[in-house]
């Protein structure tokens, strides 16, 4: 059984139209990020500061997201991608004249993360619309793998193209965010070209606006909590977006520190074995979920990024010689590539079940409500992570994640096993189609 069907998504212009406004925007999106993210670590030193720029990222889908959902359901869904796709573009500009200020920096990551709130959801409810379902898993292979790629190519690019014209606290550091927000005017124009998506609207009671929103959003709430089919993938989507947070607030520093290298050797370390990673876990995915089944196959992958968080905290402990360190580099390569593996595995699956399940009427707030949780889950674990890095050790607090990963994933998983039963709610196996490897 193959991964996808290659020659069946290309000839899906409006999957194409959708797939390479994704490349276009995430490379921008990340690029302008990941550049921000190196200004602030380069002045700082501070892990603590890299989380309060990370925390401002999914913040605003807590605010944003009680909103953003119900109108993806109710407003012309091309009408959102098009308006937060070119805000996007207008804001990433807007870092050129930051000049360096932190706290200018923080607040245009805050605004950027606001807009995006509209744009995530209105594409992750539209796959399954211009795409059938027989192929969905396919394409959410192909989808994630391209879209996760692009992210990371947008990550391998800056610190090269950075160096390139000078390097940090130099004009050098602006060059990302004109390249940057050129991808996404392009991307822009990709949208424009697609078609008119039709989708049923969902019945509203009459009220003021803000009734018709909270009515919307408690009834995507009910209807998440009565299905586990939507509640137990959403969970393993946070818990992934939680462990990319961490990673991406502690690497610099362990970077810097530990493997004696400079910031921006991050995308040679870590970026490029990672979209190896995730390019083997494409190709070997079938294979996994028919050997291990989907669930097993989940289970082990969250083990795994435990065990990874663990060995990174303990590498650097067993000592600081030349030989030590070279071998700490190694490991964290081999970790990197590992990584991108393990969240293909879990990320494909869940994703696709979402969709399946998911009432097409209600997947804009299904996915906003996803943005939600990630948004409550993540600031205050990454904040805690970057407080006790900079105050005990880094080295422990990584330790102290991976054990409590895995702790959390065993303990999670005896609790799902032994939920009982009812004709309301499918079984555990049912629920993620995974009886025997199926």
């Amino acid at each position: 059984m193959k991964i996808f069907r290659l020659p069946d998504i290309l000839k899906n212009i409006e999957f194409l139209k959708l797939w390479g406004n994704q490349v276009l925007l995430q490379v921008g999106f990340n690029m302008c990020n990941y550049t921000a993210l190196l200004i602030i670590a380069h002045r700082t030193h501070s892990v603590f500061s890299q989380a309060q720029f990370y925390a401002l990222l999914t913040l605003p889908a807590f605010f944003i997201g009680l909103v953003a959902g119900p109108l993806v359901d109710i407003v012309d869904r091309k009408r959102i991608m098009l308006v937060s796709n070119f805000l996007l573009a207008v804001l990433f500009l807007t870092y050129v004249f930051a000049d360096g200020s932190i706290l200018l920096i923080m607040l245009i990551a805050f605004l950027t993360s606001g807009v995006a709130r509209f744009f995530i959801p209105s594409v992750a409810a539209t796959i399954p619309l211009i795409v059938e379902k027989k192929t969905l898993n396919h394409a959410n292979a192909f989808f994630l793998f391209t879209l996760m790629g692009s992210v990371l190519l947008g990550y391998s690019i800056t610190g090269p193209i950075i160096q390139t014209f000078g390097g940090l606290s130099t004009r050098g550091e602006v060059i990302p965010f004109f390249l940057g927000s050129t991808l996404l005017f392009i991307s822009f124009i990709l949208i424009f070209t697609l078609k008119k998506i039709n989708v049923e609207r969902p019945k509203i009671p009459d009220g003021t606006i803000i009734k018709k929103i909270l009515h919307l959003f408690w009834q995507t709430v009910g209807e998440i909590k009565a299905n586990d089919k939507i509640s137990l993938p959403i969970l393993l989507l946070v818990f992934v977006e939680l462990i990319v947070g961490l990673l991406s607030v502690a690497f610099l520093e362990y970077v810097r520190r530990f493997l004696h290298m400079p910031l921006t050797s991050v995308s040679l370390i870590l970026i490029a074995p990672l979209i190896v990673g995730l390019i083997i876990g494409v190709l070997l995915l079938s294979q996994i979920e028919r050997k291990y089944g989907r669930r097993l196959s989940i289970y082990l992958s969250c083990i795994g990024i435990g065990l990874l968080f663990l060995i990174l905290g303990i590498m650097p402990m067993l000592g600081e010689s030349w030989l030590s360190i070279i071998v700490f580099r190694i490991s964290t390569i081999i970790a990197a590539f590992a990584f991108g593996v393990l969240v293909v595995v879990i990320s494909v699956q869940a994703r696709t079940i979402l969709q399946l399940h998911a009432k097409i009427q209600m997947q804009g707030r299904v996915f906003s409500f996803l943005d939600i949780l990630i948004s409550v889950s993540i600031p205050l674990p990454v904040l805690l992570l970057g407080f006790f890095a900079d105050r005990i050790s880094i080295l422990a607090t990584l330790s102290f994640m991976g054990v409590a990963i895995i702790l959390t994933t065993i303990f999670g998983n005896k609790i799902v096993i032994r939920k009982p039963r009812t004709p309301s709610l499918p079984s555990t196996d049912s629920v993620l189609g995974l009886r025997s490897g199926h």
